[in-house]
This record gives C-alpha cells, structure tokens and sequence, in this order.
C-alpha cells in the first residue's frame, strides 16, 4: 500500500491563493481540465508523493507536478508527509512559467518564516 501524504493549498496572510484561483477558473472555463487537477492533487501528489516520472524539480524547495494535459502545478514539500501547492497553470510553452516559480519561491519563504 502506498504512503498518504496531506496536499495543502497554499493561502497568502491576505487570504490570497494562486492556486485555489486558477482552480476556480478552470472550474468555469474547462471542467475536464479542473477534474484532472483535482485528480492530479489529490490521487497523484496526495497518494504517490514527489514520487513518480510527472514530478520534476525545478527550483530551491519547488517542484512541478505535470500532466500531458500541460497542466502545471508548482508545490513543495513540507516536512515528510505534507505538500503544499503554491500555483497552476496549463501550460504555454515547453517550460515552467518563472513569474508562478517565483510566486511559488516567495509562498514558501512566506510560509516558512
């Protein structure tokens, strides 16, 4: 039986969240997209962890959970059983979106200090 891991949202002291709004909007603009990352969050991450071939580090504690679909998902990793994810995005290009690894950089300093 696999691990179970804890994937956490990630929420600025303003109450603002990269991540649960771009959820929101692939909510209303494409459901299919949302339910795969729903899925991806919580059966991929949440059950397998960082892992599997979809996870890739990119940056400091940041890592991307990607899906064929191109969607992206920038997270870390919180102690041995928690994730945090910081941002999403479908992708546009072949390569991670610096402006969301950045917002991503910065959520964990935030959340760490």
């Amino acid at each position: 039986m696999a691990a179970s891991y804890q994937v956490l949202l990630y929420q600025d002291a303003k109450g603002r969240s990269q991540i649960k709004e771009w959820l929101d909007g692939l909510k209303r603009s494409n459901p299919g997209l949302y339910a795969k990352a729903r899925w991806m969050l919580m059966d991929q991450l949440a059950v397998l962890g960082s892992d599997h071939s979809d996870c890739k580090h990119i940056k400091g504690p940041i890592w991307e959970l990607r899906h064929r679909s191109g969607i992206r998902i920038y997270y870390w990793r919180q102690g041995k059983t928690v994730f945090i994810a910081a941002a999403g995005e479908v992708k546009q290009r072949n390569k991670a979106d610096q402006k969301l690894v950045e917002y991503a950089l910065k959520a964990f300093q935030e959340f760490n200090s």
